[in-house]
Formats: structure tokens, C-alpha cells, sequence
């Protein structure tokens, strides 16, 4: 079995800084919340209907 080498990663700085909020940007805000919901049903955690579910009250949030 091989070694894995562990390494540090720190972050140096920000460029180029955007405040990313519900009031902000509003439609990547939910396109990102979106697209984390279909790679749990890619990757099994939760199931289609539980995802679509999530959907729909995320649509229901940034739809008013």
C-alpha cells in the first residue's frame, strides 16, 4: 500500500471579492444551492424525490 503525502495548502489572499448573498445575487446564490442538491443525488445521500423536494423550497425562497 502506497503512502500518501500530506500537504498544507493556505490561503494567501482574495482577489477580486464579491459579497455573495440572498440579496446580492440572487440568482447564483440559488443555482449554486441548485447545483450542490443534484451532486447529492449523484453521489446517493439523499434521493430524487428528497432533491427535487429541496428544489422546490429553494425555488419557493428565491422566487418571491
Amino acid at each position: 500500500m502506497s503512502r500518501i503525502k500530506k500537504k498544507v495548502i493556505r490561503l494567501v489572499g482574495i482577489e477580486n471579492h464579491v459579497d455573495i448573498n440572498k440579496n446580492s445575487q440572487t440568482e447564483f446564490l440559488f443555482q449554486y444551492q441548485k447545483a450542490v442538491l443534484l451532486t447529492l443525488t449523484e453521489q446517493g445521500i439523499i434521493d430524487e424525490m428528497q432533491c427535487q423536494k429541496c428544489i422546490d423550497k429553494l425555488t419557493e425562497q428565491f422566487r418571491k
